[in-house]
């Protein structure tokens, strides 16, 4: 039954995508130039709404953070971020949306990044032993760092608990609201 339902979170993510725009590499290039920001309206509302529910259904507890997945933070993690980005604002896509958007108009670019995302993932997984060996994640090894303190089991940049994760939410919709819209959007 999880494999259903994961099947069809994950098709109702991939048609929220394509609604907002977001499997369309010329909205997020537009958005990337800073030509368009209806998309990153869509972004930054999204992220500040979840961060929202997140800090409020957390701080009276009924939610476990023990299905949150925090990973570690170390120099690996950086410098894949930054490939990350750069392939981001060339191609206009990443994976959640390129898999999106292979049903869509692109397809030829969205299929790939998709066999490119593969590829990478592949060349990674079979040289990671290497990377490690010359100190790829034991260089900034900072674990699992959190931006906002919610458990004693992760460290923290903030000893702010989810009542910053709640501010940093209305500041995150506030800032959605206020960012002016694409050509021709007044807002």
């Amino acid at each position: 039954m999880d494999i259903v339902l994961a099947i069809i979170s994950g098709l109702l993510f991939g048609y929220a995508l394509y609604l907002v725009g977001a499997t369309s590499p010329k909205k997020i290039v537009s958005m990337l130039r800073l030509e368009d920001l209806t998309l990153m309206k869509t972004i930054v509302l999204a992220i500040g709404f979840a961060s929202i529910l997140l800090s409020l259904f957390s701080m009276p507890g009924l939610l476990n953070i023990g299905h949150l997945s925090v990973k570690t933070m170390n120099l690996g993690v950086i410098t894949g971020g930054l490939l990350f980005g750069i392939g981001f604002g060339t191609v206009g896509t990443c994976p959640g949306t390129c898999v999106a958007a292979t049903s869509s108009g692109g397809a030829r670019k969205a299929v790939s990044a998709v066999l490119g995302g593969l590829l990478g993932a592949w060349a990674f997984s079979m040289t990671y032993g290497w990377w490690s060996s010359v100190g790829l994640f034991s260089v900034m090894d900072w674990g699992k760092l959190t931006l906002f303190h919610i458990s004693d089991k992760f460290p923290s940049v903030f000893s702010l608990g989810y009542a910053g994760l709640l501010i940093v939410g209305i500041l995150f919709v506030i800032s959605a609201l206020i960012l002016p819209g694409g050509r021709g959007d007044p807002s």
